[in-house]
């Protein structure tokens, strides 16, 4: 395992704290009621004058979440739940799932918060490519299995030169820390304008779709006949946050520098 003992406590911490939360969620009716009516209150985040703080938010929460070095920062439920507000909102008045849909004023606010979104998550990849353009002198002077490895998946992502950006697009779509792949880019002196690109495009991607998962959640409900409330979209939040944790750390525990060696042998 390439993670260091001190970050793998740190994930499974969180693992732990996620898990703890769904099972007291469940079964403390207490609990769940507190949590069910915070998060009735939380509709009125994104009304009126109050969508431009919703803004702000998703630009800072994903802003964070790409410029944290090291330290995992869930902002896809952030996200979620600021879209999850705004689907409530309009449903609060009457309006069923198809005239939601249907619904322009409805995509436009769900759009404003992805685009923000995603222009955070660009604006955060800043940070990681300029630690990873310093910490090459580090990766020599410094035996590091973490850098190491970051370094030796920049040296795959940059193999192909012609494929990069479109590595970085994939990479930017999955519910990632954006420094597991500008920290390397940043190491290998990659041009961060090409870096940038692609990566914003892919970032925009990933925060509609997690703007859009309310979405898919009560069509997947409503296909089964089945209403969606607020404790299936809370449940479904930390079921989301489960997965991302757990994509993250198998990004990060994986020995890239490993397999690069494997694949120069392969090709000799």
């Amino acid at each position: 395992m390439a993670v260091p003992k001190k970050l793998s406590f740190i994930f499974a911490s969180m693992y732990l704290i996620i898990i703890i939360y769904i099972l007291l969620f469940l079964f403390v009716p207490s609990i769940q009621s507190a949590i069910i009516m915070s998060r009735e209150n939380l509709t009125g985040i994104t009304e009126g004058s109050n969508y431009f703080w919703a803004l702000l938010i998703s630009l800072g929460i994903c802003f964070l979440g790409s410029a944290s070095i090291g330290f995992p920062i869930p902002f896809p439920f952030v996200l979620f739940s600021l879209s999850n507000s705004i689907f409530f909102r309009y449903s609060d008045v009457g309006l069923n799932l198809n005239q939601i849909l249907l619904s322009g004023i409805f995509w436009g606010e769900i759009l404003g918060i992805a685009f923000i979104g995603g222009l955070g998550c660009a604006l955060g990849e800043l940070t990681g490519y300029a630690v990873g353009y310093g910490t090459k002198k580090i990766v020599k002077e410094r035996n590091s299995d973490l850098l190491n490895n970051m370094d030796g998946f920049g040296k795959m992502v940059l193999e192909n030169k012609k494929h990069t950006p479109l590595y970085i697009f994939l990479f930017a779509l999955t519910p990632l820390p954006d420094d597991i792949l500008f920290i390397p880019l940043g190491m290998m002196k990659y041009s961060f304008w090409k870096a940038i690109i692609p990566g914003w495009l892919g970032k925009f991607g990933t925060t509609l779709f997690y703007c859009c998962w309310p979405i898919f959640v009560a069509l997947g409900f409503t296909s089964q006949g089945i209403q969606s409330n607020s404790k299936s979209s809370i449940i479904t939040e930390a079921i989301l946050l489960l997965v991302t944790i757990s994509v993250m750390f198998f990004i990060m525990a994986f020995d890239w520098a490993k397999l690069i060696e494997k694949r120069k042998q392969k090709k000799l």
